[in-house]
């Protein structure tokens, strides 16, 4: 059996090369190529992509942060902490009980000798007062 004979073509024309550089450029561009399609299926883009006017770095947005969104939430978080400060010491007891601890109504109520619904009134009406505090804000 003769030897096979392999080429590249470069500018369209055909170049003679060894079996064992078409094996590897073979190789390499089959890599390329699963690279590719890994960075197509995960909307990964290449830095050249954005050195469109020689600034990439001043091209590259982050879509996925919104710097003013993070901005208003941490003024809200501000706002409530110091509407969470005008409450007397046994409604913040009260709201740290429920939102932060976790504790059930019911649990509370039995701490404290009463029913969960007055508990409930007792929640229902803090939260109102900070409604009220807040909403002045925003």
């Amino acid at each position: 059996m003769p030897n096979k004979e392999y080429y590249l073509y470069v500018k369209g024309k055909a170049i003679p090369i060894s079996e064992e550089v078409y094996k590897a450029y073979w190789k390499i561009t089959e890599h390329e190529k699963y690279l590719q399609k890994k960075d197509c299926k995960y909307g990964v883009i290449s830095f050249s992509s954005l050195d469109h006017d020689g600034h990439f770095v001043d091209n590259i947005i982050d879509e996925k942060i919104d710097l003013e969104k993070i901005v208003e939430v941490k003024m809200q978080i501000e706002e409530l902490n110091k509407a969470l400060a005008t409450l007397t010491k046994k409604e913040r007891e009260l709201i740290e009980a429920i939102f932060y601890k976790e504790e059930s109504l019911r649990s509370i109520g039995k701490k404290e000798k009463v029913s969960y619904q007055t508990i409930g009134k007792r929640r229902d009406k803090i939260l109102e007062k900070l409604r009220k505090l807040l909403e002045d804000k925003f």
